[in-house]
């Protein structure tokens, strides 16, 4: 793992000098001490995460934003915080949900993503909708289905709470409680949230950059094989292996994967270009075993229903990948042609549980602060 250190600009930093002193005079005063710097821990293959200048990580404000996390009084009825539709046992998604209930009992639309390796993505939500982290923080908030309460209201509960306005005076001095460092904080926290670099493929990859499936066992070789074999799998044009999260940031990181002859709107909401219809966002394969149900709508519960849906169930539509259609009968109404059997199913899974990380789920320092 490689540290990645914060630079924190000069006016949030105060260096403290101590003079000797002579034995019979009182010490100086020791001047308060600014931030200090977050050291994130990254896996020694990934690039550099993506951090917003303006808000570079300190300790102060990350444990801020993980008291914030779990806080429900930033909900309009104080009984729901953001932990609870990302629970952290669940990979940081909704214990098994389809979609999320809000605080008011409010079913949404959307499947919980992981809040997992955020620092990577290069646009939020299923449709891509926020560009930052910094920005993705305020809408579940207020948002009826979710947790219901305008920000500037949040504000105002927070600097009426005998703790909080201390604890933001630490983490950003002299700037006081208001919906951007409220939203700064929580965003900081959830940059933390990084998983990766010691799961048995990332033992493998590092022992075999070129070839980790020489240290897999029989099945999970083959299931890796399947994955990659365009014939069969033809998984990894969207979750590429070279990509350490296995996912897809270039022309395919939002794709309509044809679940629905008259598919939901998906990225079109945000572009307003048709051909961005039933697109959706591909998402990372670590931590499967976590994170079901799958799909923006969570319409599958388990691994072997996803697989079933690429080899049998792929429905044909105009924006649908390229990829998926080779894989249809075009003389047959784009008919899925099946291409893998159970043995190979069962082998990819094998493959894909080699991405699993127990430390995500069990490492205290993202789970509820005392």
């Amino acid at each position: 793992m490689k540290r990645l250190v914060q630079q924190l600009p000069l006016s949030a930093i105060f260096f403290i000098v101590l003079f000797g002193q002579s034995c019979h005079k009182k010490d100086k005063p020791t001047p308060a001490q600014g931030p200090t710097a977050y050291s994130l821990d990254i896996p020694g293959n990934w690039q550099k995460p993506n951090i917003l200048a303006d808000n570079p990580l300190t300790v102060e404000g990350v444990q801020l934003g993980r008291k914030l996390f779990y806080d429900e009084n930033l909900s309009l009825n104080r009984t729901q915080a953001c932990a609870d539709c990302h629970q952290q046992a669940y990979g940081f998604t909704d214990a098994g949900n389809a979609v999320s209930k809000g605080s008011e009992g409010i079913l949404g639309t959307r499947n919980a993503m992981t809040l997992a390796n955020l620092n990577w993505n290069s646009g939020y939500f299923w449709n891509g909708r926020q560009p930052t982290l910094e920005s993705l923080v305020q809408e579940p908030m207020g948002a009826p289905h979710e947790m219901n309460l305008a920000i500037d209201v949040a504000v105002e509960r927070l600097k009426d709470d005998p703790d909080y306005p201390a604890l933001f005076n630490k983490a950003f001095p002299n700037q006081g409680i208001t919906t951007v460092t409220l939203r700064y904080a929580i965003a900081q926290f959830l940059r933390t949230i990084i998983s990766g670099g010691n799961t048995k493929y990332d033992e493998y990859f590092n022992k075999n950059p070129r070839a980790p499936e020489t240290y897999m066992t029989p099945q999970e070789k083959r299931g890796y094989e399947a994955f990659i074999d365009e014939k069969r799998g033809d998984c990894f044009h969207c979750h590429s292996p070279i990509n350490p999260l296995f996912s897809n940031q270039n022309e395919r990181e939002f794709v309509n994967n044809a679940l629905d002859v008259q598919p939901d709107s998906g990225r079109f909401l945000v572009t307003g270009i048709s051909n961005d219809f039933g697109k959706f966002k591909t998402p990372s394969l670590r931590n499967l075993a976590f994170t079901a149900p799958y799909m923006h709508d969570g319409r599958f519960q388990t691994l072997d229903e996803v697989l079933e849906h690429y080899n049998s169930g792929i429905k044909y539509s105009e924006t649908v990948d390229p990829v998926l259609i080779k894989h249809m009968d075009a003389d047959n109404n784009f008919a899925p042609v099946p291409r893998l059997t159970q043995q190979d199913k069962d082998d990819i899974i094998a493959f894909l549980m080699l991405l699993t990380d127990s430390n995500l789920v069990t490492n205290p320092k993202w789970s509820k602060p005392n």
